[in-house]
C-alpha cells in the first residue's frame, strides 16, 4: 500500500526544552536541549510520521547548520513515493555522505519509517528481538554519600545496571566508586564514565587499582581523538574499554574497530545518521565480537523512542541501553510517557513509533 504513496509535505518545528537540573557532559554544562520535530504527512493527510533532530556539538554539527541543510535535503525527497524517499536516504547513509548533517538524516529517516510502519500497521523496525529493553540509571559525580544514596534508590526502583559519572579527581572518584559499590553489592552491573578526562598513564594506574570492583566497562577514559592511546590501554587494562566521544560517525566507528581500540561501542543513532546505519554497525561489530550499547543523545521523546525501537530490534543488543534520560527534561513532548518499570523500558505497542506527539507541549516550547 505504501509503495506508491507520495508525500504531501515534510515540515518541522524547532523547540527549546529546559532541563530539570543542569547536566554536565564532557564538554559543557547543559541547561536546555534544542532541536526540532520533523513531520512527514501522507498525500491524503490521514497519516503522519514523526522524527526528531537534536544536534549536540561537538559530537554533531550545530543546530543552525543542521536546520540550514534541512530544506535542501527535504527538496531532494519531494514528489517521490515513500519507498523511493527512503531509498534516497538509504543510499546517502550507506555511502556516508557527509554533506548532509547526521541529525537531519536521522530525523527524516525516522519520520518516513514511522509513516511507512503506520500505514502497514506494524512496529517501526518489526519484527523485534524483545519487547522491553533493560536500561541503566545514571549516577552523577556527586559526593560519595550522595552517589551511594542515589545508587540505592536506583536499585530500589528496579535498575540492575548503574552508570557512574567520574569527575577527574582521582581521590574523589576512588571514594565515590567505593561508596557506590559498597552500597549496592556486587550483583548490580556498574559502568564508569570518565568523560575523556584521563591521560594514558593515569588510566592504566586507576583501572588496575579498580579491577576488584567488578566494572562492566570504563567509558571514554582518554581524549576522543587518541585512538592509539585507547588501543594501547585496551591491551593492558583489566577493565573493558568503551568509546563514546570517539565514535562520531560511521567512518570513526569503523576506524575504531579496525584498530581494535575498544571492546564496546556506544551508539547514538542521532549522530550516526539514522537507525539503519546504526543497525549495520551492530552487524559489523557483532561479527567482530564487539558489543554495542544504544544510548540517547538527550533528545526528547520522539528521538529516544526511535532509539528504543533500535535497541529492541537486534538480538545482539542484549546489554542495558542508555535510554533512561527523558526525566532530565521538563517535557518529553509525548502525549503519554514511555513505560519505564523495574529498570526496563518498554517498546510502545502501536504501529510505527507507537507514540503520539503532545501538540500543546510542543507549542509551549516552540521557537518561532
Amino acid at each position: 500500500m505504501s509503495a506508491d504513496l507520495r508525500l504531501e509535505s515534510i515540515g518541522w518545528q524547532v523547540y527549546r526544552l529546559p532541563l530539570r537540573h543542569p547536566f554536565r557532559t564532557a564538554h559543557a554544562l547543559l541547561t536546555e536541549r534544542q532541536g526540532a520535530i520533523v513531520r512527514a504527512i501522507s498525500v491524503d493527510g490521514d497519516q503522519q510520521g514523526y522524527g526528531e533532530l537534536a544536534p549536540l556539538p561537538p559530537f554533531s554539527p550545530s543546530l543552525s547548520h543542521t536546520l540550514a541543510a534541512l530544506p535542501k535535503l527535504v527538496r531532494s525527497l519531494a514528489g517521490l513515493p515513500l519507498a523511493g524517499a527512503l531509498a534516497v536516504l538509504d543510499k546517502a547513509q550507506h555511502q556516508g555522505e557527509t554533506h548532509w548533517p547526521a541529525p537531519a538524516m536521522f530525523a527524516l529517516e525516522v519520520a518516513l519509517l514511522d509513516l511507512q510502519a503506520r500505514l502497514r500497521g506494524q512496529g517501526l523496525l518489526a519484527p523485534y528481538a524483545r519487547q522491553a529493553v533493560p536500561v541503566n540509571a545514571v549516577i552523577g559525580a556527586s559526593p560519595p554519600d550522595e552517589a551511594a544514596r542515589a545508587a540505592r534508590q536506583a536499585v530500589a526502583a528496579g535498575f540492575r545496571c548503574l552508570k557512574l559519572k567520574l569527575s577527574g579527581d582521582e581521590q574523589e572518584d576512588s571514594e565515590r566508586l567505593a561508596a557506590v559499590r559498597s552500597s549496592v553489592g556486587n550483583t548490580i552491573a556498574l559502568r564508569l564514565d570518565a568523560n575523556a578526562s584521563w591521560s594514558l598513564s593515569q588510566a592504566e594506574q586507576l583501572l588496575r587499582a579498580w579491577a576488584s570492583y567488578a566494572i562492566e566497562y570504563i567509558e571514554q577514559p582518554l581524549a576522543a581523538a587518541d585512538l592509539e592511546g585507547l588501543r594501547q590501554l585496551r591491551r593492558r587494562s583489566p577493565i573493558p574499554i568503551a568509546v563514546d566521544e570517539s565514535l562520531s560517525s560511521l567512518e570513526s566507528a569503523r576506524q575504531i574497530m579496525d584498530l581494535e581500540a575498544a571492546d564496546v561501542l556506544i551508539l547514538k543513532p542521532q549522530f550516526l545518521g539514522g537507525l539503519r546505519p546504526a543497525l549495520r554497525l551492530v552487524e559489523e561489530a557483532s561479527a567482530r565480537g564487539m558489543q554495542c550499547i544504544i544510548t540517547s543523545a538527550l533528545e526528547a521523546g520522539i528521538g529516544v523512542c526511535a532509539a528504543l525501537h533500535l535497541a529492541a530490534a537486534h538480538p545482539a543488543l542484549t546489554q542495558a541501553a542508555g535510554l533512561a534520560t527523558l526525566s532530565l527534561l521538563t517535557s518529553d513532548l509525548l502525549s503519554e510517557p514511555l513505560r519505564l518499570q523495574a529498570g526496563m523500558l518498554y517498546v510502545p505497542a502501536g504501529p510505527g513509533l507507537g507514540v503520539s506527539l503532545d501538540q500543546a507541549s510542543l507549542a509551549r516550547h516552540a521557537v518561532l
